[in-house]
């Protein structure tokens, strides 16, 4: 599976992690369009080359999950001509600049699994919290809007992996991808973005960060199973499954769901 997806990157040479979805297979045979919807990492550091690739490519829609401080500190390089969205989904930055990642982060900290024990606390707040749920509802009525032919949807955070990703599972969910695609697809960002996260890493060592410290830098700038598997067990236990998160959560009707897929699939 996940050889098969390094097709869906599209060629961003100042960005990471920007990447199709269409072309994944629906559970009755459909295709998600081309064209039509992308998720990527922030777009602060896109050069005229890139913005001018996106143009062409058909965007037409930025979602924008960050937080107010992140914007301010990247605000988002947009084409002309594209309608761009801030859409928080926390009220306060929970992944990267806030809520102790400083502590975790820390030489004083010695504990290895500070990082991943916090991603868990981060993805309950994106599928519980009401500013989170306001924003992926928000989400869902810019890709209603989206009936276009060939004109995009493109969707993002900071490193378009967690925030973006739970987006991704909501979307996909929604056109009937099987699981375990969109589980490959979740995952996929650890390739996408091995190289930045291996500079990364080289630099904070480079200066004096501990083995502690690399660890949860790892655990807070790649995904995991574990971290999938906790989202979907966390909907099924809460939700009932992840249809009824998006049709009583979501508020997505029959209806709704209906037009996203004559919208978004072959």
């Amino acid at each position: 599976m996940t050889k098969n997806l390094t097709n869906q990157l599209i060629p961003i040479k100042n960005g990471r992690n920007f990447r199709e979805l269409g072309g994944y297979k629906t559970m009755d045979g459909k295709t998600i369009k081309k064209h039509k919807l992308l998720r990527t990492a922030n777009w602060a550091t896109l050069d005229e080359a890139d913005l001018q690739f996106l143009q062409d490519y058909g965007a037409k829609y930025i979602v924008d999950f960050r937080s107010k401080d992140e914007v301010d500190q990247e605000p988002d390089r947009v084409p002309e001509g594209v309608t761009y969205n801030f859409d928080p989904v926390f009220s306060e930055d929970l992944t990267n600049s806030s809520k102790g990642i400083d502590e975790i982060i820390s030489q004083e900290n010695d504990d290895p699994k500070a990082g991943f024990n916090h991603m868990f606390i981060a993805y309950d707040d994106m599928i519980k919290s009401e500013s989170a749920q306001k924003a992926y509802r928000k989400f869902f009525d810019i890709l209603l809007a989206n009936t276009e032919s060939d004109k995009s949807v493109l969707f993002h955070c900071t490193a378009g992996k967690d925030r973006t990703g739970l987006a991704a599972i909501l979307i996909l969910s929604a056109l009937n991808v099987p699981l375990e695609t969109i589980r490959a697809d979740y995952l996929f960002t650890n390739i996408a973005t091995k190289d930045f996260v291996n500079n990364f890493l080289q630099k904070a060592k480079d200066e004096g960060a501990n083995d502690a410290a690399i660890s949860n830098l790892r655990d807070l700038q790649t995904v995991c199973p574990e971290y999938f598997d906790y989202v979907i067990n966390t909907i099924n236990k809460n939700y009932g499954s992840l249809e009824n998160y998006l049709h009583d959560i979501m508020r997505l009707t029959d209806d709704k769901i209906v037009q996203l897929r004559k919208i978004y699939l072959d």
